[in-house]
């Protein structure tokens, strides 16, 4: 990948605190303090057991400089109008009565799992709460105001709240902000120096951005670290510090809205009781193409993906083992991230904590031709791909229970997706409770006023159903989708696909155990 560093505001950084900048930088160095484990020793006991990711995405497709070299949206620049035509397409395709609403937030709750808070306690764990990655603890709210000691303005009382622990941005339901992630200590051609390259974000914005200071002139209190040692104490909070390009605004001012597909391989493919995919499972582009075919559904140009795991349902179970960073999760393969540019997927959703899955083997059959030595371990390298290269938003942490049961029970397994982060300056990300508004399906005599108007009978594939209703010019009123087979991949076709932070170095020891455990089981 060659990149233009001329500009100094884009260009690298070599200084002697790159890796911490690094681990900081994709949400590791809290889990690692939480830990009791150097951000130093982590990554002097991985080097040698992990590959460097630079050097796996260094030929692979990258959109920086497609929309200018200032551009901070990547791919959300892609879902515009026809995009959200197609979104209320399949939307109206049972008519007027026959529509639902879904929100796919998970409740924060303020209840802690275990090992996510506790050192002495290891993972796999059954207990329950709310899933975050290591070193992100429950966000817990309080009462500043109620019925106790409320006052009262002429009569009107009312209650108020607050958090009193940190609300990790993402810590809950999140959309990451395409600066979010980036490389770091990369040596990609083999002289023994740090790749310019390498401390670049997305569209080749400088890594220092993510350091940005900014002073208010009126101090609050809160949490600051007094002695720059991960320490927090409550003081004046008086200069903060953050993403100065690529930040979460972006995306909450753009907003999302598009025609969305769920992929629910945990249902396809995990098992039949609870439709989970078990822990340490690779979704790759075959399992994706595979359920698709049995779900009857397209992937089109610009679709947003929805990716169902079972991993929220899991993490609630008491019963059920949960490893935050042995989730079942998307799989690297060359194919994969050219799938992905190819169709121009501006945004992709799991129901887990990274999309992804943490630790990946890739192997030579995961690799183009002439690549084959680039297989080894290598640690959330599709973040790398789709949030720096690509500018493709993700979306962690989704509850798709509900939404999944309704596609299941219907076979309508695409719909309109509606989102909005919250808009919180130079952030990296920030929490989302995105919304669906999906069509439901209607069987003959229920509900059917004798129209043609493209509304599901329950005979027949969904792919065939949106086909009819899209050739109806009176359902919507404007003329029939003329999307080319070219530009469509189906079912059993030949390219299909889709498709936090860093991992928590310190935990992947761990998770490989606990895979090969049950491996061996």
């Amino acid at each position: 990948m060659s990149k233009d560093t001329s500009d100094p505001e884009r260009s690298g950084s070599d200084s002697s605190v790159q890796r911490r900048r690094f681990l900081q930088g994709v949400g590791a160095t809290a889990a690692l303090a939480a830990a009791g484990v150097s951000v130093e020793t982590v990554a002097a006991q991985s080097e040698g057991e992990l590959t460097p990711i630079g050097q796996l995405l260094a030929d692979m497709p990258d959109n920086w400089g497609r929309w200018g070299e200032e551009d901070e949206l990547g791919m959300l620049n892609e879902l515009g109008s026809e995009e959200m035509f197609r979104g209320l397409q399949a939307v109206v395709r049972g008519g007027a009565e026959n529509i639902e609403r879904f929100t796919l937030q998970t409740p924060i709750t303020g209840e802690a799992v275990d090992a996510l808070v506790d050192p002495e306690v290891d993972f796999p764990t059954t207990d329950t709460g709310d899933p975050a990655f290591p070193g992100r603890p429950p966000a817990r709210k309080d009462n500043t105001a109620d019925w106790r000691n409320a006052q009262s303005f002429g009569g009107l009382r009312f209650a108020d709240d607050r958090f009193d622990s940190p609300l990790y941005l993402q810590g809950t339901s999140h959309v990451d902000a395409l600066g979010h992630g980036w490389f770091a200590d990369q040596d990609t051609n083999g002289d023994g120096a740090v790749d310019e390259a390498d401390e670049q974000l997305y569209n080749g914005f400088s890594a220092e951005t993510t350091a940005t200071a900014r002073s208010y002139d009126i101090p609050v209190d809160g949490l600051v670290d007094a002695d720059d040692d991960g320490t927090d104490e409550v003081g004046d909070v008086s200069e903060t510090y953050g993403l100065a390009r690529a930040d979460i605004t972006n995306a909450a001012n753009a907003g999302i809205q598009g025609r969305a597909v769920l992929l629910d391989v945990g249902r396809e493919m995990g098992d039949e009781e609870n439709g989970w995919l078990p822990l340490n499972e690779p979704i790759t582009l075959q399992d994706l193409q595979d359920t698709a075919e049995a779900q009857g559904v397209e992937i089109q140009e610009r679709d947003i993906l929805l990716i169902r795991t079972g991993g929220i349902e899991r993490v609630r179970d008491p019963e059920a083992p949960w490893h935050a960073q042995a989730e079942p999760g998307l799989k690297y393969s060359d194919e994969m991230v050219e799938f992905v540019a190819d169709m121009d997927i501006p945004y992709i959703a799991a129901d887990n904590v990274p999309v992804e899955k943490v630790q990946h083997e890739v192997t030579e059959d995961d690799l183009n031709d002439g690549r084959e030595e680039l297989a080894g371990t290598y640690v959330l390298p599709l973040h790398g791909a789709f949030l720096r290269n690509l500018g493709v938003t993700l979306n962690e942490l989704l509850d798709l229970s509900d939404l999944a049961a309704a596609c299941a029970e219907d076979g309508i397994y695409t719909f309109l997706f509606t989102a909005a982060p919250l808009n919180i300056e130079n952030g990296t990300g920030a929490p989302v409770n995105p919304v669906v508004t999906k069509a439901t399906a209607v069987q003959d005599g229920d509900g059917d006023d004798g129209d043609d108007d493209g509304t599901e009978t329950g005979t027949g594939t969904e792919t065939e159903t949106e086909t009819q209703m899209e050739t109806d010019t009176e359902t919507m009123g404007e003329p029939a989708d003329t999307t080319t087979e070219a530009e469509t991949t189906g079912a059993g076709s030949s390219g299909f696909g889709v498709g936090s932070g860093l991992a928590a170095l310190a935990g992947l020891a761990g998770a490989k155990a606990f895979e090969e455990h049950t491996n061996d089981e």
